[in-house]
């Protein structure tokens, strides 16, 4: 206003021209900063819109002013970033995780191995601290064992059982899903307290699966925080198990296919030990050191069926690496035992505990040399149960999927059994056969010297019955007469002249009764007489008794005492009978011999 005073601007002709110029210059101005400001009232009202829509409501309050609305938007957006940053990062470290434990899967061969770091991993995944991985026991699936635990101590030691029917991670087996527990306590399934070991009511229980089956289950949860776990955490876990589960059943594949291998050359090795030169108890040493490499024990017994005694076991053969109280050759008496059923049966029977068995001989067995589990198989030949395979101490691991190896492994064993059994007879007859046969040379070809003829024939029958003593006495009216005896211990020379009633004493009822007689224990039996005993100080446990009957009339009877390996058989009283027949022919003809020189000499 000064200067349109002082110089007349107002009064000047183009003053009303400027003026009218500037005023549209204004309007102008005004429209397009008008336009400006709805554009950023449109802008701020789309940024709010979309913030609204992307975002919690609680993030998207919006101040009055457009420009305030603006800043506050980007400062949202901001926000956001930095949290999806932060998530990023987290799920950056969850996928580094996850390719640490890919890589390692490729390099453990071991499942132990493999199932700790699992459950490490998901540990540190989810901010849990405590946690197991617990693996279904096979054939029968009955219980949990835990293979793997992080911060339980005592409570879930490595190895415990635990009942599937008891548990609640039967759910995440059976419906084949995670389980996911918030509260353990409101949860309608459950509705039971939480255990003192965890803080918060809250876990995460997923299945171990493979391409077949759910084969376990990974439980997690914390002590130190009371914070639920979420779908999130789950979520996380899913790859890793399946990654897991997949690395297991490769390992399992492995196993199986080595323990197949394993098994196969066991196999094949027992064929070249049955068709070896080994013989006797080094044969089967060699076969239950075979059976070792496959089954693990401390103490191996090969019971065989006494075919004498009735219901009477006998230990065939031992092979122990570890302390025991057994004696190869001790027999048992089985009826009314666990080794009676077996029998019965006639299948295999695992013994997990051997301490509640309360037959003297299942304690004899089992209990006096410290065996727990023990593996007790039939011995079959041709459907007929020959014997008892006893495998003391032994893992039940070791046993699973192997029923079958099992079965064949003791049949190969019932072969070699059998198979030595017909040998050591084939050549017991063969000996058997000479010994007749040059106890019927010596008495062919005698001057009917008929005692030295006997005499040699008894040291015969020492050897091959392999005895202690024995005697030879010949029926003299109603009396028994020693002719001939044999000891390694008394002097049998005291014998010579004496003579026994008929009827007394096992060898008096066996010339009475004309029949051969067994006696594997004198102490039960109530023919023995011991007055034999008294004359040489000699101590009788077991008696052989075979009459010499020539032409129906009884003329005298061998006798052998003490059998030292095992007790007398049927084989044993079949060969005394023949002896003892061939001897009678051979006195009869010395008989008829002297007959026929006292006629010539009257004429």
């Amino acid at each position: 206003m000064y200067f349109a005073v002082k110089y007349d601007i107002l009064s000047d002709e183009h003053i009303p021209i400027y003026f009218i110029a500037l005023l549209i210059f204004s309007f102008f101005g005004f429209i397009m900063l008008r336009k400006l400001f709805d554009e950023l009232i449109r802008v701020s009202k789309s940024i709010s819109q979309t913030i609204a829509e992307e975002f919690l409501p609680s993030q998207t309050h919006q101040p009055e002013d457009e420009l305030k609305s603006i800043v506050h938007s980007f400062q949202t957006i901001e926000r956001e970033l930095r949290g999806n940053i932060r998530h990023l990062e987290k799920k950056t470290s969850d996928i580094s995780t996850l390719r640490e434990l890919s890589d390692l899967c490729y390099m453990t061969f071991s499942t132990e191995d493999l199932l700790y770091i699992t459950l490490e991993r998901a540990l540190k995944l989810t901010g849990a601290d405590i946690g197991s991985v617990m693996i279904l026991e096979k054939p029968k699936r009955d219980f949990f064992v835990i293979e793997a635990s992080i911060g339980l101590g005592d409570f879930a030691p490595k190895g415990m059982r635990i009942g599937f029917a008891d548990s609640i991670a039967k759910h995440a087996v059976i419906n084949k899903a995670p389980l996911l527990v918030e509260d353990i306590e409101t949860d309608m399934r459950f509705g039971r307290k939480s255990r003192p070991q965890y803080t918060t009511k809250s876990f995460i229980c997923l299945p171990l699966k493979t391409i077949n089956d759910v084969i376990g289950v990974l439980t997690i949860s914390r002590r130190k925080t009371e914070t639920p776990f979420t779908q999130e955490d789950v979520d996380i876990l899913v790859p890793l198990l399946s990654n897991a589960a997949f690395t297991f059943d490769n390992l399992r594949l492995l196993k199986e296919n080595e323990d197949r291998s394993i098994q196969l050359k066991a196999m094949e090795n027992l064929s070249s030990i049955i068709n070896s030169s080994f013989r006797s108890s080094e044969l089967l040493h060699a076969i239950l050191s075979e059976i070792k490499n496959v089954i693990p024990y401390d103490i191996a017994i090969v019971l065989a069926r006494d075919e004498d005694i009735k219901q009477s076991l006998y230990i065939m053969d031992i092979l122990a690496f570890v302390p025991a109280s057994l004696n190869k050759g001790h027999s048992y008496l089985y009826e009314g035992t666990i080794l009676d059923r077996l029998i019965k049966q006639q299948r295999p029977l695992i013994l997990h505990e051997t301490s509640s068995l309360t037959h003297s001989v299942e304690k004899e067995i089992f209990s006096n040399h410290t065996s727990h589990s023990v593996l007790l198989t039939p011995l079959k030949v041709e459907g007929r149960v020959t014997g008892i395979l006893i495998l003391c101490n032994v893992q039940q691991e070791s046993l699973t999927g192997k029923e079958t190896l099992i079965e064949a492994m003791t049949d190969s064993l019932s072969r070699a059994i059998e198979k030595e059994k017909l040998l050591i007879d084939f050549a017991r007859r063969n000996q058997e056969l000479d010994t007749l046969r040059q106890i019927g040379s010596a008495l062919a070809a005698s001057t009917f010297d008929m005692d030295k003829v006997l005499q040699h024939t008894m040291e015969m029958i020492q050897v091959i019955i392999d005895v202690e003593a024995g005697s030879l006495m010949l029926l003299d009216g109603n009396e028994l007469e020693f002719k001939v005896a044999f000891n390694m211990i008394a002097n049998v020379d005291i014998l010579k002249g004496s003579r026994f009633k008929l009827g007394k004493g096992i060898a008096g009822y066996s010339a009475a009764r004309g029949e051969a007689l067994i006696v594997r224990n004198v102490k039960e039996s109530q023919y023995f007489h011991p007055d034999f005993d008294r004359m040489t100080g000699f101590k009788t446990r077991s008696v052989l008794c075979v009459p010499l009957i020539s032409q129906g009339k009884v003329l005298g009877i061998i006798e052998v005492l003490n059998k030292r390996l095992g007790e007398f058989a049927q084989g044993d009283l079949q060969l005394l009978q023949s002896i003892a027949t061939t001897v009678s022919i051979a006195m009869e003809n010395a008989r008829l011999y002297g007959e026929t020189l006292t006629i010539a000499e009257k004429e």
